[in-house]
């Protein structure tokens, strides 16, 4: 693929994106609540990943997406650790694993566990007809 294509596709797609996140009210301030051990670069990195699911599970009437905690699942040992953040999707709570790496080379990647996802529906409301 030259490099005016490449380019061109990655400039769609973040257009795209970042209209798909204008759209909806996607609350994510770093430092992010609760106890992450993620450094607020790592944050920062991580949230649009998260935020991104969130999008994809969110109901055509919902516009609200947002990061309500985080806590340590495995405390670090050696270069990694796992921690748990939790996404609020208008009604839907989910508890999304994630486990961090530090890398060789000093930085640090991160892997969510789209598969192990914990959700649960809060207070829904009744439409009447």
């Amino acid at each position: 693929m030259s490099k005016i294509k490449a380019l061109v596709l990655s400039l769609a797609l973040l257009i795209t994106t970042a209209g798909a996140f204008a759209y909806y009210n996607f609350i994510a301030d770093v430092p992010l609540p609760g106890k992450t051990i993620a450094s607020p670069q790592l944050q920062q990195d991580t949230i649009f990943a998260v935020g991104a699911y969130g999008l994809r599970i969110a109901t055509k009437d919902c516009f609200t997406v947002a990061i309500t905690n985080t806590e340590v699942s495995k405390p670090k040992k050696g270069n990694t650790w796992e921690e748990i953040w939790t996404l609020k999707v208008c009604e839907r709570v989910g508890r999304l694993p994630i486990q961090f790496t530090i890398n060789e080379d000093g930085t640090t990647s991160y892997a969510l566990d789209y598969m192990n996802i914990k959700w649960k529906t809060i207070g829904t409301t009744a439409k009447k007809k």
